[in-house]
């Protein structure tokens, strides 16, 4: 576990989690608007909770559900900037600016409530960068929004913090979401961060199972490691060799490392449970010493439900995570 988290100026942290994990806990401790029950969080040194207005003022705290008013967009957007005494010339100006760098400046004069669910994210977004804050909280921004509102939204935020040296803690428990905008991905469970790596080294070596289903690996089974170094699974080599000691460990594969090939030919085998369609791949359910879920290309014509298969799981698409001796085998 990690027991302190220091960020450094214009750093930006993805804090990847489940739902009630602790993650709007930890952004709610960040902007000040709860105080610690133990320990100390600091901007600079200077404890942020009971902070002077000038501190608090530099953070800036999109929530996952953006609390607009019943006036114009740009009213909404210009309304922090009057709080700070900006005025009226230098308001709009940065606030057009911050809709513009989210593709919403054409909305400036409509009433934020009828917007749909992405404009009104785009437009709390502007609200939080026309202030230029020092230090940006995202809580789960996207949410609510369907997948392609999602992908646009990212695309609209990575263009407006490109040329900005802000820091920005984004809380997410989709993986795709945390790595892509991340310098360093915090994984917490439990309010504890189990694992803080950059996204590379997360994704490849997760610190425990936990965090390999936090990163999206597929599989994540209990296996034993032999004298030589095979990974097995239910006692059946899997395909894996590994340089960790004997005994108990947790392999962590993606869907797209799991093969099929033909009966007798691999000693790890399974029964075909389900057969579907997924994006651009078929989805395969396997049973047998463990569960299994495997990917394949369409142009491979897929298994029928009841088949018997042989599988062989491909090292590179898998990691081999040691158990601590006092951990349990299926964390």
């Amino acid at each position: 576990m990690i027991d302190e988290l220091d960020l450094r100026a214009g750093e930006r942290l993805a804090v990847l989690g489940y739902n009630g994990a602790g993650k709007t806990t930890l952004l709610r401790l960040l902007a000040g608007l709860d105080a610690p029950t133990s320990g100390r969080v600091a901007i600079d040194g200077e404890p942020i909770a009971g902070a002077d207005l000038k501190l608090r003022r530099s953070v800036a705290y999109a929530t996952q559900r953006p609390a607009l008013l019943a006036t114009s967009v740009m009213r909404n957007v210009e309304l922090p900037l009057r709080w700070r005494g900006i005025d009226g010339r230098a308001r709009r100006s940065a606030a057009l600016e911050a809709l513009e760098r989210l593709n919403v400046g054409s909305l400036a004069e409509r009433n934020a409530l009828s917007l749909s669910g992405g404009e009104a994210q785009r437009v709390s977004l502007a609200r939080a960068l026309a202030i230029q804050p020092r230090l940006l909280l995202l809580d789960e921004p996207a949410a609510g929004l369907d997948a392609d509102a999602r992908r646009a939204f990212f695309d609209d935020l990575e263009h407006a913090l490109r040329d900005r040296a802000t820091t920005t803690v984004h809380v997410s428990h989709r993986a795709e979401e945390a790595l892509r905008l991340a310098d360093s991905i915090a994984a917490l469970t439990d309010g504890a961060i189990r694992q803080l790596s950059d996204p590379a080294s997360i994704v490849r070596q997760p610190a425990d199972a936990t965090v390999a289903r936090l990163v999206g690996y597929e599989n994540v089974l209990p296996v034993e490691i032999d004298a030589g170094g095979r990974v097995l699974i239910g006692g059946a080599p899997s395909g894996v060799i590994t340089t960790t000691a004997p005994g108990s460990a947790v392999l962590a594969a993606w869907a797209a490392a799991i093969h099929l090939v033909a009966p007798g030919s691999a000693p790890l085998r399974a029964t075909v449970e389900r057969v579907s369609q997924g994006p651009g791949r078929w989805e395969i359910a396997l049973a047998g010493n463990e569960k299994l879920r495997a990917h394949l290309p369409f142009e491979r014509p897929p298994p029928r439900t009841g088949d018997h298969v042989a599988v062989r799981v491909d090292p590179p698409r898998a990691v081999v995570i040691p158990i601590p001796h006092r951990q349990e085998p299926r964390p």
